[in-house]
């Protein structure tokens, strides 16, 4: 029996040490213990202080696109348009967003019934004077992944759009876009600024959780959900 015990014992310390990753939930949201323990290192160079003062509450249940497009564009240091609700202040706003150079590329009355996909945020914030590049969420792996966002979400001009399905993070609802905001290597998770703040604090989830919620397929446009980088 005293063996047996002993190569139990023997057994357990030679295996893997549990962390707390082994135990936590796919996602760890913004007001729990573990959200706070990760907020509380979030990077002094991370996009998230750029974009925290800018972010915006999409107006309505299905303008999560242009919120977070708008989002972005404040944080940026560009050129913005005065809303006459605000004037004589330059900012963008889910209205003055719809200028007729992205008129061209859709219409106020097409996000409201439909929303946006990829390509047509990636054009659109083109017409704002912005470079935006379409990244489809099916051809990235989780190490191109997480290479790709230690780099983007740090303090280099660039921004992360994230179109994603909200099942594969637990939550209700279908394709939803908001704003990528910090990357936790210790964790390996990512902080998303949900712009629907009325349904969900922010949320930080893991690499491969995301990667399988960006790859979901958006049966608007028939192809993967993914990524959208801007940069000025």
């Amino acid at each position: 029996m005293k063996k047996i015990v002993l190569a139990i014992i023997l057994h357990l310390l030679a295996s893997p040490a549990l962390g707390l990753a082994d135990t936590e939930p796919a996602v760890i949201y913004w007001d729990s213990a573990a959200g706070k323990t990760l907020r509380a290192r979030i990077p002094a160079d991370a996009d998230y202080w750029q974009l925290s003062p800018a972010f915006a509450v999409q107006m309505t249940q299905s303008y999560c696109s242009v919120a977070s497009a708008i989002t972005v564009l404040n944080a940026m240091p560009i050129k913005k348009p005065v809303d006459p609700a605000y004037a004589p202040y330059a900012y963008f706003t889910q209205s003055n967003f719809f200028t007729p150079e992205v008129m061209k590329v859709i219409s106020p009355q097409t996000v409201l019934a439909m929303g946006m996909t990829r390509e047509q945020m990636a054009e659109a914030l083109t017409r704002q004077g912005v470079s935006a590049t379409s990244i489809a969420g099916d051809t990235l792996d989780d190490e191109e992944l997480r290479s790709l966002l230690q780099k983007a979400l740090g303090d280099d001009g660039r921004f992360v759009l994230a179109n994603y399905l909200r099942a594969n993070l637990g939550q209700v609802g279908g394709g939803h876009w908001s704003v990528l905001a910090a990357f936790d290597a210790q964790s390996d998770r990512v902080l998303i600024l949900d712009v629907a703040k009325y349904k969900y604090t922010p949320v930080w989830v893991g690499i491969s959780t995301l990667r399988q919620a960006i790859a979901t397929i958006d049966t608007a446009s028939n192809k993967a959900r993914g990524l959208v980088i801007v940069s000025k």
